[in-house]
């Protein structure tokens, strides 16, 4: 019970129980018209107001809230003209109400759906007649009395007594027609107006009879009838505004069976009315016999209309049925139909067809659970699937089919791909089916299996190719190992022997490694040649397991390779990784490439297990890599100068400008550290020409050696000749700096020349037109050719390290030198020798010639200000035992970045190493 319920309730029992005291108290007989007529002004303004919307299904209940206010009109009209007769109190009584029950009628008849009197108005028609006819039957015997009592009135009661007859029973036929004809939700509604409207209808006729035969203490008994039949009024209106959940969802077979039903009501109450007074001896009127045969006249002629429209319902719903049978029969739509249980309710053709069966065949089978091997029964699997999906919870009508994959046994023994579309139909009791709108897809999932093969396959090795590797890498558990090997000696093979050895070579290797792992682990060819290996084992045992397998591969692959083209020795480096709980494919990946990248700085073949130590240095190349493009910005670059002391002399003539990266969190970084990651940042052209500029500065403001100016030589980088601005940078430093030309040599290492050809030759032609001087630097190193001595316009020799470091106790050592020594005296080139750190290095070059050295031995890099105090002291005479070694201003860089003889960075940026 709601709470509008509940307040009608509150209202409607004490006025009933007030109309009860005043017909038992005669004095209190004005008591009872007033509530009843409060009781109606009440109700129409409940009527009127109680609507939602305020739309079309709002108009008639407030085209009924006027017929209440009629029988109001009526009392204050009577109480003010005070009539002095029973007829004429009776007459004033009903006349006002008369209108109310018009209103009624038509206010109950636009309850109905107006299509729904179009559709069936013969029927309806026949349906309000019978309904009429048999109320005015049952309400003459109900006013009047069974005999012919109403005679003996005057002929003015007489009409007003017919005409209330006449009145209620319309009322009462409209009420009925209404209960018959609404929807099966507002049946409810229906039947409470009904009883109301029976209630006001009996009470008020009762009341005018009564009054007419002098009953006065009866009328009085039926204002309980009529505050009780407007209270059912207000709850029908109160049901039709907030209608009861989920009536919306019922059938509308309900309301069909209490139309059909009604009329054969309304004929028994009719014969009723007809057999009982017979019952006790009293003879029917001539009005109820005339009534009662009419009612059996229109009874029958509503079952034949009944009857005819039922036929050509059936012959429409006939004909519905062989249209859309035809319609399935014939389409080529694959679609199944399940009932409640899941068992095969009808089966298209097309469907049969596709599985090699028939429908009666497949009618009736357990589509889950049928019998294994008979055609149309599902994999285990896919049944599973669909199970899921219809033990999900039933979607709205508007969220449309959901999609399985069904994979189905046919007739042949062979299995056929479905695509089904689900459509639950089971909460709707008129289909209570699942549908299934099937698709055979077997054709695509056979091509998307052919393109996922050649998209995870690689075409030259048949192995899993870079997308293979990374899906069986997503598939990874811990406890497995990953190894990648990467291939050397490829590059030579390809060189002297063509692209298609390598392919032979490649197919090799791949074979190989699938032969020496088990089955069930995957090898993969990643890229060029490089492989991958994704080993089982246990979280315990992997490292150990994925070592001993990494090893095996290395065998094999350093097995010499027999092509037509001839054999071939090759290696591999080869990272290993353990997965790790948490670790993606991009993590797993970038372990492996760091663990093959220390397999391959170790310098020979060998396998490298990732540790967190790896991932930390990593991690460091990267923080450098991020913060060394702003390093000269933020101030923590500097440079060391490392003095040349001409053998002669022995004094300082010249400084070698190094280049010293102090950073705010890691220190002092060492050259050989942040070179490579400058090159790898492409940044390392910046830092050469900020390390330029403030080279030539520097070097302008030292004070000269016997009135002789220093030469400054600073290293050039192929990557700052590729960038086609060396020339142009030179130029700009020596004029911001006002350094002389002829003071500044360039340092260029053979394999920048090798590397950058006729630029490097044009550059280098250009500078020296400029008046600048160029050496050729780490001469000895690689593939040294003395073809650059004459082709090249240089001034300077400076002979590597690997020579001097011998040239003491190695007698080839010793004659390189002494022949190179030569050959720049014929030239016309200075030699400079690197790296030298002990006396008798210094001894034997001086014995040789050589014109120049620089090294530990006679002095570390120094900062500009110590070097500075060098060249007053003394003159800048620097020779052992004349001048200690100058260690202490750059302790912090290390001795490992001290001497120009260090090690070879390859086209790095010479001018920032020390050592």
């Amino acid at each position: 019970m709601d709470r509008r319920t509940g307040w009608l309730l509150a209202a409607a029992v004490p006025a009933a129980a007030a109309c009860v005291l005043a017909a038992l108290v005669p004095p209190l007989y004005p008591l009872g018209d007033a509530v009843a007529g409060v009781a109606g002004v009440a109700t129409a303004a409940v009527l009127w107001t109680a609507g939602r919307a305020g739309g079309a299904a709002d108009r008639p209940w407030r085209l009924l809230a006027l017929a209440p206010l009629f029988p109001v009109l009526a009392l204050l009209t009577s109480w003010v003209v005070a009539p002095e007769t029973v007829l004429q109190q009776v007459v004033l009584r009903w006349l006002p109400t008369v209108p109310g029950y018009v209103v009624s009628v038509v206010a109950l008849l636009l309850m109905v759906e107006r299509s729904t009197l179009r559709r069936t108005c013969s029927r309806t028609a026949l349906e309000l007649a019978l309904f009429g006819t048999a109320a005015v039957v049952v309400m003459q015997l109900l006013l009047v009395g069974p005999g012919n009592s109403w005679t003996t009135l005057s002929l003015g009661a007489q009409l007003v007594l017919g005409a209330a007859v006449v009145a209620t029973g319309a009322v009462m036929a409209a009420a009925l027609t209404v209960l018959g004809a609404v929807e099966a939700q507002r049946q409810r509604m229906a039947a409470a107006l009904l009883g109301g409207l029976l209630l006001l209808c009996a009470a008020r006729g009762t009341g005018t009879s009564a009054a007419l035969l002098g009953a006065h203490d009866a009328v009085a008994a039926t204002r309980v009838g009529v505050v009780l039949g407007l209270a059912l009024v207000v709850l029908a209106r109160l049901l039709d505004a907030a209608p009861a959940p989920g009536t919306a969802r019922e059938s509308g077979g309900r309301a069909v069976q209490l139309r059909s039903v009604l009329p054969q009501l309304a004929l028994v109450a009719v014969v009723g009315v007809v057999v009982a007074p017979l019952a006790v001896g009293v003879t029917p009127t001539r009005v109820t016999l005339a009534g009662a045969l009419l009612c059996v006249a229109l009874s029958a002629a509503h079952r034949w209309v009944t009857a005819r429209e039922d036929h050509q319902r059936g012959a429409r719903l006939r004909h519905d049925e062989a249209y859309f049978r035809h319609l399935l029969l014939s389409t080529r739509e694959a679609v199944l139909v399940l009932d409640r249980r899941l068992r095969v309710r009808w089966a298209s053709p097309a469907l049969a067809a596709l599985l090699g069966t028939t429908p009666a065949d497949l009618a009736g089978r357990d589509l889950l659970t049928g019998a294994a091997g008979r055609p149309g029964t599902l994999d285990p699997e896919t049944a599973a699937a669909l199970r899921r999906v219809l033990d999900q919870p039933l979607p709205d009508a508007t969220d449309g089919p959901g999609l399985v994959s069904l994979r189905v046994r046919g007739a042949d023994g062979g299995t056929r791909c479905l695509e089904a579309g689900v459509t639950d139909l089971r909460a709707d009791d008129a289909v209570a089916s699942v549908v299934l709108h099937c698709r055979d897809v077997t054709e695509r999932e056979t091509r998307e299996r052919a393109l996922e093969e050649v998209a995870y396959t690689d075409a030259l090795t048949g192995l899993p190719n870079r997308a293979g590797w990374e899906a069986a890498l997503a598939a990874a558990v811990p406890g497995q190992a990953v190894l990648l090997l990467d291939v050397r000696g490829l590059d030579d093979v390809r060189e002297h022997a063509g692209r298609d050895t390598v392919t032979t070579v490649l197919v090799e290797l791949g074979r190989r490694l699938r032969a020496t792992v088990r089955g069930e682990e995957v090898v993969a060819r990643t890229v060029g040649g490089s492989f991958g290996i994704l080993a089982d084992g246990t979280p315990a045992t992997a490292a150990d397991t994925a070592a001993l397998l990494a090893d095996r591969c290395l065998a094999v692959l350093e097995q010499p390779v027999a092509t037509p083209a001839g054999v071939f020795d090759l290696t591999a480096d080869v990272g290993v990784v353990v997965v790790e709980p948490g670790t993606d494919v991009a993590e797993t990946t970038a372990r492996a490439e760091l663990a093959v990248a220390a397999a391959r700085a170790s310098g020979r073949a060998r396998a490298t297990v990732w540790t967190p130590a790896l991932g930390a240095a990593a991690a460091r190349r990267d923080r450098l890599r991020e913060d060394v493009a702003g390093a000269a910005a933020r101030g923590e670059l500097w440079l060391a100068f490392q003095p040349i002391v001409s053998m002669g002399e022995q004094r300082v003539t010249g400084v070698e400008a190094l280049l010293r990266w102090r950073h705010p969190q890691l220190g002092e970084v060492p050259p050989r550290e942040f070179v490579p990651v400058a090159e790898q940042a492409g940044v390392i052209a910046d830092l050469q020409r900020w390390a330029l500029h403030e080279a030539t500065a520097t070097t302008a403001a030292l004070p000269a050696v016997d009135g002789v100016p220093l030469r400054l030589g600073v290293n050039i980088s192929a990557a700052h000749v590729a960038a086609r601005s060396l020339v142009d940078d030179v130029a700009g430093a020596l004029r911001s700096s006002g350094l002389e030309p002829e003071r500044l040599v360039l340092e260029i290492t053979e394999a920048t020349v090798r590397a950058e050809g006729d630029v490097a030759a044009g550059d280098i032609a250009a500078l020296r037109l400029m008046g600048v001087h160029v050496a050729l630097d780490d001469f000895g190193t690689g593939s040294s050719s003395l073809l650059h001595l004459t082709r090249l316009p240089i001034d300077v020799v400076k002979l590597d390290r690997s020579f001097v470091s011998r040239v003491d106790r190695d007698r080839q050592s010793r004659a390189l030198c002494e022949s190179m020594v030569t050959i720049g005296r014929s030239l016309g080139l200075d030699v400079v020798a690197e790296g030298v750190e002990t006396p008798a290095q210094l001894g034997v070059l001086r014995g040789m010639g050589v014109g120049f050295a620089q090294g530990f031995l006679l002095s570390r890099p120094l900062p500009a200000a110590d070097l500075a105090q060098v060249l007053r002291e003394n003159a800048g005479a620097l020779w052992p035992g004349l001048v200690g070694q100058s260690a202490e201003p750059v302790a912090a860089a290390g001795p490992d970045v001290g001497s120009d003889a260090g090690s070879d960075v390859g086209s790095a940026l010479r001018v920032a190493r020390g050592a």
